[in-house]
């Protein structure tokens, strides 16, 4: 037996030991997986000043074609305007391609060949104004130049694309990589748990499956700039948004501008996982049920986007109603393995949804799931930095926030304000006898007893170990009393069974302080509190104390108080 102890406790310092190991690896894992989304984001980056520098080019063609034989002014501005544009282009070309040698090679062609061309371009425009040369003897002299410049940028685009697809299988084994370290360190921390525990633990644990994450390189070369930008503009706002109402609205009026659909709406999962729920809508009246089941959708049984309708003649949704030449779109948002609701798409005239437009879709959804998730994700952090992680009572940082929040409100407001602290009698006794998992287990009952016996404007907290404090806002001295009575009756009431064995009945001792009678700061009052605490343990245990009043203590008590109860606290 003492050799399984030995062993148990071996295990259990492994483990302990593997959690920064894993921590780390996870972290630095996360870190590569950043730095290759950046160097995605770069890429894409390039391409568009790409596609803009070829835009140019294409406009100084034009121009120059126009004032050969049109004669206009307007031309010449226009010329003027691309050709002040175009060394600008390249110098950010050229910045962001510095790590590229063979970019910054095209780069160089491509400039002297424009520089080339700007320059016979300006030579001819002076000479049609002073000898009016015929155009075939300019344009022979440009085409050639023109060809040159478009030959190098597909060249150039070439590449990157090739750049683009590499990384885009990069950041896709990053991600694998993640996932695999993810499942390979949690089933080992999960085995060795269970052998410390005794095999308690013995369901499944489901694994979370990493979302994919990147859309195709073909569909993000169909999408214009102009979707490029707002769908950018979109997550930048995404991520400032704090609430999930809030996020909601921007994707809303997002999917006006980016989806060409006469109507369209998210549905997203109730809290009791049970009915979806419709939260936007946008466009035309929606042929599609408010509120449904999860099973009335095929996109959500299938876990995969589902068109109904033209010469997609497949099974429709008990949700949708029945238009003639209507099409319809669901599409699962899904973020980490998770389904979290439904993007809806509808037209009702007989317009098929076309490809972009699905693409497009796709990227919203994900966006969408990218957002919820990180929102629902801030949300669990604010609860971590704030709970107990084994009682999930507030903690020691978010009590002394609150105190002196509720005590500045109790001074405005001229209304008293009573602090409680408790600690449960002869806990480490009780650790010895039974084990830290009963002693856990005991921590986590007393909690539970302290949360179902307050009210929601209560404060219950844990102070530390075997500690907790209760903050009561606005409550008279008597009724603090009365429910800090019931509080000790409840907790010695509990008849506690742990794995099969019978746990000994548990007391509590409680110190009581209140604003304004026995102190106006934060600290004093805790002082004071556990001085109570102090008596009320010195008195027999298991017993309520009230704070002695500054007015009616003596100089001599807390020495000679201190001396009596050291070390039984």
């Amino acid at each position: 037996m003492a050799n399984f102890i030995k062993l148990r406790q071996f295990a259990l310092i492994l483990a302990m030991s593997m959690v920064p190991l894993f921590f780390w690896l996870f972290s630095r894992a996360m870190h590569e997986l950043e730095n290759s989304r950046a160097w995605l984001e770069h890429t894409y980056g390039v391409l568009e000043q790409l596609h803009r520098l070829r835009s140019d080019i294409d406009t100084l063609e034009i121009a120059r074609k126009g004032y050969f034989i049109r004669h206009h002014s307007e031309h010449l501005l226009q010329f003027s305007h691309v050709r002040q544009g175009i060394p600008q282009r390249i110098a950010q070309l050229e910045g962001m391609t510095r790590d590229n040698s063979y970019q910054q090679t095209r780069l160089d062609q491509l400039d002297d060949t424009l520089s080339k061309l700007i320059t016979v371009t300006v030579r001819s425009i002076s000479d049609l104004d002073d000898r009016n040369i015929p155009y075939p003897e300019y344009s022979g002299k440009a085409v050639p130049l023109f060809e040159r410049a478009r030959f190098v940028l597909g060249e150039m685009h070439a590449h990157e694309s090739a750049l683009l697809k590499s990384r885009l299988d990069n950041s896709d084994a990053k991600q694998s990589q993640l996932r695999v370290m993810l499942v390979l360190f949690g089933m080992g921390f999960l085995l060795l748990l269970a052998f410390i525990l005794n095999n308690m633990y013995r369901e499944i644990v489901q694994r979370r499956k990493v979302e994919k994450g990147l859309l195709e390189s073909q569909m993000l070369n169909e999408i214009t700039v102009h979707n490029l930008s707002l769908m950018g503009e979109l997550g930048s706002l995404l991520q400032a948004c704090s609430q999930i109402d809030e996020s909601l609205d921007v994707i809303r009026q997002f999917a006006i501008r980016l989806l060409n659909v006469d109507a369209g709406a998210i549905y997203l999962f109730r809290e009791s996982r049970n009915q979806i729920e419709e939260k936007i809508s946008w466009g035309d009246a929606l042929q599609s049920d408010p509120i449904f089941q999860p099973d009335d959708c095929w996109a959500l049984r299938r876990g995969e986007p589902h068109m109904t309708g033209g010469m997609y003649d497949s099974l429709n949704c008990k949700h949708l109603h029945d238009v003639p030449g209507a099409y319809s779109l669901c599409i699962p948002i899904v973020a980490q393995g998770n389904v979290l609701g439904v993007l809806h798409l509808e037209n009702h005239k007989g317009q098929k949804l076309e490809e972009v437009q699905r693409k497009l879709a796709y990227a919203l959804a994900s966006q969408v799931a990218l957002a919820l998730a990180s929102m629902k994700l801030r949300e669990t952090l604010r609860n971590l930095s704030v709970r107990d992680p084994l009682t999930g009572l507030f903690n020691r940082r978010y009590m002394e926030e609150s105190l002196q929040r509720e005590l500045a409100i109790a001074e405005r407001k001229q209304r008293s304000l009573g602090v409680v602290i408790l600690d449960l009698d002869h806990f480490k006794q009780f650790n010895d006898t039974f084990g830290h998992d009963a002693g856990d287990f005991l921590l986590r009952e007393v909690g539970a007893v302290l949360t179902s016996n307050s009210r929601s404007s209560d404060i219950v907290c844990r102070f530390g170990g075997e500690e907790f404090v209760l903050i009561f806002p606005e409550t008279s001295m008597e009724m603090v009393q009365e429910r800090t009575e019931r509080l000790r009756v409840a907790i010695f009431a509990l008849q506690l069974q742990h794995f099969g064995r019978s746990l000994r009945q548990i007391s509590a001792s409680f110190g009581l302080a209140f604003y304004p009678d026995h102190s106006t700061r934060a600290d004093e009052l805790l002082r004071m509190a556990d001085k109570a605490l102090y008596r009320a343990k010195a008195a027999g245990r298991n017993r309520v104390e009230m704070a002695i009043a500054p007015t009616v203590k003596s100089a001599e008590a807390p020495q000679a108080f201190g001396d009596e109860v050291a070390g039984d606290h």
